[in-house]
């Protein structure tokens, strides 16, 4: 079996001291993910570090003064912590990746969630994308002040404030990039936006409450899904968004996407630029659900797993494999596979390729 090697960072207190023992507990992770995204914004978008740094601050300090001014001091307070005289640019910088990329590339994820038997959800994820990353993911536990929202489990990047996760009241969310030029800078980052609906909502409602008010600044896709049973798919854009439910006739219904637009009645002005294997991945993952569905084979951490290994469209499939020969951004392989369960707000997470042996990293509240 192939150990996991990812830190969980338990963080505590003001929005700074959040920040500042996420970023003085993955000093090396914080750095080397630097490193990485300076590569990435040189070959997607023909930026230096520093003119990254500066479009990050120049589009997105505002906003978050005025729509989200804590993650801003948590951001600080990251950079603080990591040391190597890294500012609040720095880790800002990190936080807006997508949205410096737009169109140039985005990381390919598959995700899913589904209603189980006993009034189980289940929400999981591949996490696709360059494999460079695998060393610099993190697990974050944040215990907010009281009053100040939910205790909440968060995978993502070092120095990276929200991504995929889970709170204590039940609602879970997993994210699908999607590249687009679409932005508009009085919205929320995709990260922080992440990070926002995992501290605050209590609820799915809630959450598309905080996407209505807030706005994205740019195109993405989010799962959500709260331990009632409420589970929808959200592709969200600067020109509207467009919200897809499970079909009322499937006996374990269910919502999945990947990494292109696919929601109906979608706004004209709306443009992606998808991989092919999004659709491939897409079509083999519906079909790998549906035949379950016919099976009556309920839905569990076990069969979705087996799911999300499936390695139909080799190397490009949804257990993705870095191609023989990639280079560059083209070295993307499946990274990771979180599977949430909100009624008893448990999940297990797995490094690696889901198709290989590996130890499971267990998750609850």
């Amino acid at each position: 079996m192939e150990h996991p090697s990812i830190k969980t960072i338990k963080c505590t207190g003001t929005p700074y001291e959040i920040g500042f023992t996420h970023g003085s507990t993955a000093v090396e992770e914080v750095l080397s993910n630097i490193k990485t995204y300076t590569s990435f914004f040189q070959e997607t978008a023909q930026l230096t570090w520093k003119q990254a740094r500066n479009r990050a601050s120049e589009q997105f300090i505002p906003v978050l003064k005025t729509k989200y001014p804590s993650i801003l001091e948590e951001m600080r307070g990251i950079a603080e912590g990591s040391g190597h005289g890294l500012l609040l640019e720095d880790i800002l910088a990190l936080n807006v990746r997508s949205e410096i990329a737009l169109t140039n590339y985005a990381d390919g994820c598959t995700t899913l969630a589904q209603a189980g038997p006993e009034g189980k959800i289940f929400l999981a994820q591949n996490w696709d994308w360059i494999e460079q990353l695998r060393d610099g993911m993190v697990i974050l536990h944040i215990q907010p002040p009281t009053g100040q929202g939910y205790e909440t489990k968060i995978l993502s990047e070092a120095g990276i404030v929200g991504k995929v996760g889970m709170n204590r009241a039940g609602v879970g969310l997993c994210l699908n990039a999607l590249r687009s030029g679409a932005l508009d800078i009085s919205g929320l980052p995709i990260h922080c936006m992440s990070r926002r609906i995992l501290q605050y909502a209590g609820s799915v409602d809630e959450a598309l409450s905080m996407i209505a008010e807030f706005s994205i600044a740019s195109t993405g896709n989010y799962v959500v899904a709260d331990r009632t049973g409420d589970f929808l798919d959200i592709e969200y854009s600067p020109h509207g968004n467009v919200i897809m439910r499970a079909s009322a006739e499937a006996n374990y219904g269910y919502v999945a996407h990947t990494n292109h637009l696919c929601g109906p009645d979608r706004p004209a002005q709306l443009k992606d630029h998808p991989a092919a294997n999004s659709f491939s991945r897409l079509k083999r993952f519906r079909e790998l659900t549906d035949a379950d569905n016919r099976d009556n084979r309920e839905p569990s951490f076990q069969s979705i797993r087996k799911r999300l290994s499936d390695e139909e469209g080799f190397p490009y499939s949804i257990c993705r494999e870095r191609p023989s020969g990639a280079v560059g951004m083209e070295r993307m392989t499946t990274l990771c596979t979180i599977i949430m369960e909100m009624k008893s707000l448990t999940g297990v997470l797995t490094i690696g390729r889901p198709c290989k042996d590996l130890i499971p990293i267990k998750w609850s509240f």
